[in-house]
């Protein structure tokens, strides 16, 4: 029994454990705060306490340390955290590649916990986020002074002299900022933009102009080589260190792809986690808004392939006409063996074409599908003021690798870009999504007026003129689709004035937005090697990362379009079965496989590389004979919608139950079992 003195002090205790039991609750429910950029190592612990506060479904792996001693954290969420082997498919999020777009670790954060919080987005799949893919470059940001650099802190020695690192950026102003020198030179490239003297552009000599300046980084000679800041700390570009057209010898580039451990880890982990068949970036690139780029030359270009000469008599083709890989497989199919399937890789080896560096036009037709639907989605959330184009997708990213090598449906996102001027003036013109949909004479019909217009638009050379585009497109050497793909490559014109798009952009929300803060205006210091000198320009950051203020609205509007998207991945299933009886003890069974997701099983570019397994459909039962079909038959691809049949001829000793099973490791699988003793 209590002593009754003892009473009130335990149901006080009680009360306050109560209390504060509940607040607890209600903080882990309410989650973290989006009203801040978080350092990595508070991405981290942020991690940490998600897996913490729901155990049951929330697990933190440490993938690698990086070059610079920090941790390579991924969160997993979902129902098969506590195996090791997965049944179900999975989806990962890669954030913050090149460490220098702070809202994207922010954006797989904000991800974590609306999948805490929407159990019917992590019940039947795994989730992998990871929210810094280069912690060494995103520490920068939370760094004095402040500059923008997406190298990691492997020490490199970027001026091959007797020293390494010797030769950074120095904040010779002291406000903490490093921006640009300017000094004037009579060889000098630069001058101030007309009407706006804050703002460089170069003299371009056809116009009359003359270069007054020449531009440097902010600091100093360090290591007296006559060169300003060319070997600073760092290091390798994280982000940009993967496998697809990996630049060799380049800045930041690395010895090789998969040189940094923060590389490497990935590469380990997607080779042991083959139920991944999702991708999504976080970063400055957006395939939502913009299907991935073509137009690069490369080895291959498998809608304009030329059959070599000692191979075309044998196809009946012409060695002097191009042709889409979909019409080779038709003159190579009659030539097969009876129920051989000829595959896009089958023939690119054949024909030794090499490596694809386009996407292929039957994977631009999803990808062109959901940015239509992504822009209604952004219109929905108000979220489709005109701002600048997000910026290309960059060679050796995780985003092409994860295409091109892995095969997978790979979207990049990002969440905010420059608005664009308030004041800027646009003339009507074509979109690059508006020019791909017309005929190559509905474009001709504009007229050379028109088309001028355009081409002026786009930013096309003042040399390049109508009538040569539609001589190219009457002679069949370009077409309205190749434009718009090489008009989504062009950078925007300058203004009549010569300003860059981006800086005039910058300037006008650093005016109206940042009190100015955005670009430091130009101001004398008297620098030990150049003289007289002038400092400002744009501060790091101010272009690509939004007030913390905005960050709330930008990501509670645009994320969740991540959920509907994983929503479409391809699932396979039986629709349907078919039992006939032959004869004694003999029956005909159909299965038809089907894919009843948005997206296809798996991607062209996985059929052509063929590193996705095809679904495997499997027939058994006791006492069962197969006569005619396989125990394990492949079925290599599946579109969303469509099913493809499989056949079997067997006996059976006495009509039991047969069981069918689909299966695969990114697409879940299904199973159907028959009773053979109710045929007729």
């Amino acid at each position: 029994m209590i002593p009754q003195r003892a009473k009130i002090p335990i149901l006080a205790v009680l009360a306050a454990a109560l209390f504060l039991g509940q607040a607890a609750g209600a903080v882990a429910a309410a989650g973290p705060a989006f009203d801040r950029y978080r350092a990595p190592e508070e991405l981290n612990a942020a991690l940490r306490d998600l897996a913490k506060a729901n155990p049951g479904f929330a697990r933190v792996h440490a993938l690698a340390e990086s070059a610079g001693g920090r941790e390579l954290l991924l969160l997993e969420i979902g129902p098969e955290t506590a195996k090791t082997a997965k049944a179900l498919p999975a989806v990962f999020v890669a954030a913050n590649m090149e460490g220098t777009v702070p809202i994207a670790g922010e954006a797989a954060l904000y991800l974590a916990t609306l999948l805490v919080e929407k159990a019917e987005a992590r019940s039947d799949r795994t989730w992998y986020i990871l929210p810094c893919g280069n912690p060494d470059a995103a520490a920068r940001y939370f760094a004095k002074p402040l500059y923008r650099d997406a190298r990691n802190a492997r020490p490199v020695n970027d001026d091959r002299d007797d020293a390494t690192d010797e030769d950074g950026p120095d904040d010779l102003d002291g406000d903490g900022l490093i921006t640009r020198m300017r000094v004037k030179d009579p060889e000098g490239e630069w001058m101030a933009v007309p009407g706006e003297p804050r703002l460089m552009k170069k003299a371009d000599w056809a116009k009359g102009e003359k270069g007054v300046w020449k531009l440097y980084p902010e600091g100093l000679d360090n290591d007296g080589d006559g060169r300003i800041d060319e070997d600073g700390p760092g290091g390798v570009n994280a982000g940009t260190a993967f496998p697809h057209l990996f630049k060799y010898h380049a800045p930041g580039s690395g010895p090789w792809p998969g040189s940094e451990p923060e590389t490497y880890a990935l590469f380990r982990f997607f080779d042991a986690h083959r139920e991944v068949g999702l991708t999504f970036v976080f970063g400055e690139s957006n395939f939502c808004l913009s299907p991935p780029r073509g137009g690069r030359r490369g080895e291959a270009d498998l809608n304009q392939i030329k059959i070599p000469a000692n191979m075309a008599g044998f196809l009946n083709a012409d060695p002097d006409k191009t042709y889409t890989m979909a019409e080779i497989m038709e003159m190579v199919q009659p030539l097969a063996p009876p129920g051989m399937e000829i595959s896009e890789a089958m023939i690119a080896s054949f024909l030794g074409l090499g490596a694809v560096v386009n996407p292929l036009d039957e994977d631009l037709k999803f990808y062109k599908e959901l940015s239509d639907k992504y822009k209604e989605f952004l219109k929905a959330a108000k979220l489709d003021a005109k701002r600048l184009d997000p910026a290309p997708d960059k060679d050796g990213s995780f985003e092409l690798w994860s295409y091109y090598h892995l095969g997978l449906p790979s979207f990049a996102l990002d969440f905010w870009t420059l608005p664009e001027p308030p004041s800027e003036k646009k003339e009507e013109t074509l979109t690059p999504d508006q020019l791909e949909k017309m005929t190559n004479d509905e474009f001709i019909a504009l007229g050379e007026e028109k088309i001028n217009a355009f081409l002026k638009a786009a930013g096309a050379p003042d040399s390049f003129k109508a009538a040569q585009v539609i001589a190219g497109l009457k002679g069949g050497m370009m077409d309205t689709k190749k434009m718009a793909e090489m008009m989504r490559q062009m950078p925007k014109p300058p203004s009549p004035e010569g300003a860059d798009p981006k800086d005039k952009a910058l300037l006008a929300w650093s005016d109206k937005q940042l009190g100015g803060k955005g670009f430091v205006v130009w101001k004398p210091f008297k620098h030990p090697t150049l003289g007289e000198v002038e400092i400002g320009g744009a501060a790091p950051f101010a272009d690509n990362t939004p007030p913390p203020a905005m960050i709330e609205g930008l990501l509670k509007g645009q994320v969740p379009w991540v959920l509907e998207i994983a929503g479409k991945m391809a699932r396979i299933g039986i629709a349907d079965t078919a039992v006939k009886r032959l004869g004694t003890g003999v029956y005909e069974i159909k299965a038809w496989v089907a894919n009843a997701g948005g997206l296809p099983y798996p991607t062209a570019m996985g059929r052509r590389n063929m590193r996705i397994i095809p679904a495997v459909v499997t027939l058994d039962g006791p006492g069962l004979e197969i006569i005619e079909g396989k125990k394990r038959s492949l079925v290599p691809s599946v579109q969303p919608g469509v099913a493809q049949v499989v056949t079997w001829i067997v006996r059976a000793d006495r009509p039991g139950q047969v069981t069918i099973k689909a299966k695969t490791e990114i697409a879940w699988g299904d199973s159907r079992t028959i009773d053979l003793g109710g045929v007729k």
